[in-house]
């Protein structure tokens, strides 16, 4: 299963894939006002200042997965249902650990909305700790700022 940088062309796949794999995961944690406001073009909007940072899961030219790495953070982490379990995940976030590592992050971040005890799951199995639940903003395609509690994970990458 390869990983690599995002190119141009994922742009659609990725946004595609985001929009439905945010829904499923955050759809009943937020209000349906929040919700009705995360459509296909507002994930396209949200990808566009992420792009220069994200890794690309794909299977068979199809992307599956991606990791939107910012600074000092993974920002933005999804894989789709159809390959949960294979071990894509565990591929992925170990693929931007390392790229962040090798940017020189020596201590990461990921943030985890309260309630998805699935990721949560996943990240403290991969080694994150939960330094806590902040009141944090979340992204809002009409720039409004909305707080929302959510954990903040930290992993060490550089001894």
């Amino acid at each position: 299963m390869p990983i690599r940088p995002f190119v141009p062309s994922d742009t659609a796949a990725v946004a595609a894939l985001w929009h439905a794999t945010w829904h499923e995961a955050h759809g009943a944690l937020f209000s349906p006002e929040i919700v009705a406001m995360r459509t296909p073009e507002t994930f396209l909007k949200r990808l566009a200042p992420l792009a220069a940072g994200i890794l690309v899961a794909e299977i068979d030219n199809t992307v599956v997965g991606f990791a939107a790495l910012e600074h000092n953070e993974v920002d933005q982490f999804y894989v789709a249902p159809s390959v949960r379990g294979t071990g894509l995940a565990a591929t992925l976030l170990a693929a931007a650990e390392a790229e962040l590592a090798r940017r020189g992050v020596a201590d990461a971040v990921i943030q985890c909305t309260t309630g998805n005890t699935r990721a949560y799951r996943f990240y403290s199995k991969s080694g994150w700790s939960d330094s806590g639940i902040a009141n944090l903003p979340i992204w809002m395609p009409d720039s409004r700022m909305i707080k929302h509690p959510t954990h903040v994970l930290k992993k060490r990458l550089i001894r």
